[in-house]
């Protein structure tokens, strides 16, 4: 039969709050999703490209849900998905009882579950519980509260300094509301917010739509990922296609014989 996830709003019968219910699947089920990018290390476009999970048990009094996997998204096995599964429910035990990502989730998964969770009470009666199940028997259970959106929203505000730089190309500058251009990093990841002064203004100008590094204070979330910058320096970098070679590493290390990297890579170019 395989693995499901049951969840569970408690409540004598006629007292279930059908706008909260449904509420709750639908982070769930974006939560499941979300996880599911993470387990694949592959962000999907629509919603219709994730598994869609069915429907195998529904019950009123407490608002009983049990969901199974039925159609799986491209790439995503049965492991994969009770993987998925186990993480939805360990990551709620960890955030139950303390701050940080929990394992396996990512800023997205820790962000649509605190969401969730802002609609979840502080004690267990108007909490949730969600279990994994095997073959329809429970293997893993956790009670699940407001507590959760505590710990996940202070997690998500969580915020690291250091000094460094970052490579990227610059697409924008505003001097309105505040002092701030915009950085796309070379190495993916989300646009940069480059603060500066009053006095680098020129530079930046100079610089916009150019392959640039700079370096300042920089600001992370929780994931490592770069923030902002407070600028201190910046300097222009030629385009990555026009940097010049000068060093070639692979099986053969003779494979420029007497030439320059440059050379060799020359001639690579005009043989295709």
């Amino acid at each position: 039969m395989g693995d499901g996830l049951r969840v569970i709003l408690p409540g004598p019968e006629g007292s279930g709050d059908a706008r909260r219910a449904f509420t709750v699947m639908g982070q769930i089920l974006e939560l499941l999703g979300e996880l599911e990018d993470k387990a694949l290390n592959k962000q999907s476009g629509r919603a219709d490209d994730r598994t869609s999970w069915g429907l195998t048990e529904l019950s009123l009094g407490s608002i009983v849900t049990t969901l199974a996997p039925n159609m799986p998204r491209r790439g995503a096995t049965s492991k994969t998905l009770s993987g998925v599964l186990a993480s939805a429910v360990d990551g709620f035990a960890q955030a139950e009882e303390h701050e940080g990502l929990p394992e396996g989730w990512d800023i997205r998964s820790a962000r649509t579950a605190a969401d969730l969770t802002r609609l979840l009470g502080l004690i267990s009666s108007d909490g949730m519980q969600i279990q994994l199940l095997r073959d329809d028997h429970p293997v893993r259970a956790v009670t699940v509260t407001h507590r959760s959106a505590e710990n996940l929203s202070a997690t998500l505000k969580t915020r690291r300094e250091s000094i460094g730089s970052v490579i990227g190309r610059l697409d924008s500058l505003s001097l309105h509301d505040r002092r701030e251009a915009g950085l796309w990093p070379e190495r993916n990841g989300p646009r940069v917010a480059v603060r500066f002064e009053v006095g680098q203004v020129d530079e930046l100008k100079a610089a916009w739509g150019r392959r640039v590094e700079v370096s300042g204070l920089i600001v992370r979330d929780i994931e490592d990922t770069v923030l902002t910058v407070r600028m201190r320096r910046i300097e222009l970098l030629p385009d990555a296609a026009d940097a010049p070679a000068v060093a070639l590493s692979g099986l053969s290390l003779d494979m420029a014989g007497d030439r320059a990297p440059g050379e060799h890579l020359e001639d690579i170019r005009g043989a295709s």
